[in-house]
């Protein structure tokens, strides 16, 4: 009986080690970042976009994102003023997600904008959610930067309500 006893003991204590070590049944979910992609306007000026998912269950805010070879990565907001233009805000607050929902970060709503980057190619860019920080590359997306450039969609925005986009002003060029 104690042999018996003994047995179930130890295979219990198995099976709660394999548990944990494949996460058990805690199902708290996590952070999820997908189609994360960014274009330039131009050399000195891009934008990203993807979503973000949140399937905790509390609600987390994107705080900041950095990365290598760039020279600052802000969010922003593309609104409706009061007179019918489209302004470009700054969030230095950050964006919340709550638990269980999904942002997307697209073209005339939120985004990242992204100063001073070095070169075309795919990049690791940190998305720091307090607590938590998590590394997605983002792929450079040629055709939509071309078009961008071509289009010329990013200064034609009114930026007057933002301190914070003084150095897009192309008014000097």
């Amino acid at each position: 009986m104690k042999n018996s006893v003994a047995r179930i003991a130890l295979l219990f204590t198995a099976l709660m080690l394999l548990a944990i070590a494949c996460g058990g049944s805690d199902d708290s979910g996590g952070i999820e970042i997908q189609d994360a992609r960014y274009r330039l306007a131009r050399a000195d000026l891009g934008a990203g976009y993807m979503s973000i998912s949140n399937t905790t269950d509390t609600d987390v805010t994107l705080r900041g994102v950095s990365a290598e070879d760039v020279g600052r990565v802000e969010m922003h907001e593309t609104v409706m003023g009061d007179d019918g233009t489209m302004a470009m805000e700054s969030r230095p607050e950050g964006f919340v997600i709550a638990s269980g929902q999904t942002i997307t970060l697209e073209p005339g709503g939120k985004h990242l904008m992204i100063f001073d980057p070095i070169g075309i190619e795919d990049r690791a860019f940190t998305f720091d959610f307090g607590d938590d920080s998590i590394d997605v590359v983002l792929t450079y997306d040629a055709v939509a930067s071309a078009a961008a450039a071509a289009s010329d969609s990013m200064p034609s925005m009114d930026h007057s309500g933002d301190d914070a986009m003084n150095d897009m002003d192309d008014s000097d060029s």
